[in-house]
């Protein structure tokens, strides 16, 4: 079989991810993934043990040949987010991810690139499978479901375990070692649709969003990229003659800025050229103020057939613009003593079901007092326009331990390998280590590592060769002294 990595250090780690990147295995949809990383432990006859959800544990016994070695968790999730641009046609439940390997730079062809956290499920797997390096106990846990809520380390049963360190190995930055994340819950707000029929004599006009950067919804919040939803309420909301609403659907995925947004609306043929003449001057606007971060920002008008469906009712309609105006979307405030964001708040999808239109924002956050100010703000919103409002698939934080022996075994390490001091740092993102130290039965600390990645969650998704290779240094090293 040929491999697009091969020649590529560390040579297994690279094997192993193409391996995997030729398993489909979005969010909800990790069967095959995790048969694979199952029946791939066990060929080399080692320990295995997998839930009715998918989650694996792999056991490794010590090679470092102390008399009473430590056991350290190495973790990842399996799970990718499923994003495309918008000319590309990508089923991620049956088509492998096409890998390309531009320069120093491994990116996928038009699609996420599946590193967060493929790359930490490659790493496990060549620890797994490598018989020269020197180890304490390993269990190797990979979970299912991160992308969309850490639902399977809530479900993993860690009764059996007895790591007292875990290396958490979704970090995207190879010259940080972070000691703590941000908590996250989703907000699910859901008005019933209301229609009247449409004037016959009115024509459609389509109104596309598109060509935005994207971005993880914690990493890169704090970066003012523009939000197709919420653009496209400033579209609706602008428009200074009557129409009619008849659809609108945005964004794919709760820890994804949006993209796109799509809107159908309904006018009469009189007004037709003038308001066309208003978006587009508005869209100017748009696209001047968003220029330095989302230069491919397009604001799309198709005219359509002659409306003969049906349209939201006028107060249905501004119930939605008010949804769209007013949901809180981006930076909330910020730690000034830490440097970092603290509260933010993706405005995430807009579905339209059978009967209700459904908006979904993923809200993060370090202080649950900050939480809960946001939560409180949704919940006016609702009762404002008669929505029902839902949160759900809540993590905690994961608070930095100030004590933590690991951190500091961690930072000598780094310093020996690399001649230089890390960036000890939290982060606004979720990653599992919280919810691991929460359910294991005795005290533990954690770290959370991984190679230079950009861009994740977005079609422009890429992974930093070399540094891919520093990180293997790295790991191993500090599993020798562990």
């Amino acid at each position: 079989m040929k491999y697009i990595t091969e020649g590529l250090f560390p040579t297994l780690v690279f094997k192993n991810f193409e391996c995997i990147s030729r398993i489909p295995r979005p969010s909800g949809h990790e069967g095959a993934i995790s048969d694979y990383i199952m029946n791939f432990a066990k060929s080399l006859g080692l320990e295995t043990y997998q839930d009715s959800y998918k989650n694996l544990i792999v056991k490794k016994p010590a090679t470092n040949g102390s008399p009473n070695p430590s056991t350290v968790m190495l973790q990842a999730h399996v799970d990718m987010v499923p994003e495309a641009s918008d000319s590309v046609d990508h089923d991620f439940t049956k088509d492998p991810i096409e890998l390309i390997l531009d320069g120093n730079n491994l990116r996928a062809n038009q699609t996420t690139l599946g590193a967060d956290d493929g790359m930490g499920v490659a790493y496990m797997m060549a620890i797994l499978e490598s018989d020269d390096l020197s180890h304490p106990n390993l269990e190797c846990v990979f979970t299912v479901e991160e992308e969309i809520g850490l639902i399977g380390v809530e479900k993993l049963d860690m009764s059996d375990l007895k790591s007292t360190y875990i290396l958490n190995l979704d970090g995207e930055e190879d010259d940080s070692i972070l000691v703590g994340c941000a908590g996250a819950v989703n907000a699910s707000m859901v008005l019933r649709k209301e229609y009247r029929p449409a004037i016959s004599t009115n024509l459609a006009l389509e109104i596309n969003v598109k060509g935005l950067f994207g971005g993880h919804s914690g990493m890169d919040i704090d970066k003012q990229r523009a939000n197709a939803n919420v653009i496209m309420g400033r579209i609706l909301s602008s428009i200074t003659y009557d129409y009619d609403l008849f659809y609108i659907g945005g964004g794919s995925k709760r820890n994804a800025i949006p993209r796109s947004c799509e809107a159908v609306i309904s006018i009469r043929n009189e007004d037709l050229e003038a308001l066309v003449r208003e978006i587009q001057r508005l869209s100017a606007k748009i696209q001047k103020e968003y220029y330095p971060t989302d230069p491919n920002l397009k604001i799309e008008l198709r005219r359509s057939a002659p409306t003969d469906f049906k349209v939201f009712t006028d107060e249905c309609k501004n119930k939605i613009l008010d949804i769209l105006c007013l949901t809180p979307d981006g930076v909330i405030s910020r730690a000034v003593d830490l440097g970092m964001v603290d509260t933010s708040s993706n405005f995430a999808v807009i579905h339209e079901g059978n009967q209700n239109l459904e908006f979904n924002s993923l809200v993060r956050f370090t202080a649950a007092s900050k939480r809960d100010y946001v939560k409180s703000n949704l919940a006016r919103l609702a009762k404002l326009v008669g929505a029902k409002l839902e949160f759900s698939a809540e993590y905690p934080a994961w608070e930095h331990d100030k004590n933590s022996k690991l951190e500091d075994l961690s930072v000598g390490v780094y310093k020996e390998v690399f001649d230089k001091d890390p960036n000890v740092v939290i982060m606004h993102c979720g990653l599992e280590c919280g919810i691991l130290l929460n359910k294991l039965r005795h005290k533990a600390e954690a770290i959370s590592i991984g190679p230079n990645m950009f861009n994740v969650h977005t079609p422009q998704e890429h992974v930093e060769v070399d540094s891919v290779g520093r990180m293997w240094k790295f790991i191993v090293r500090l599993l020798e002294v562990l």
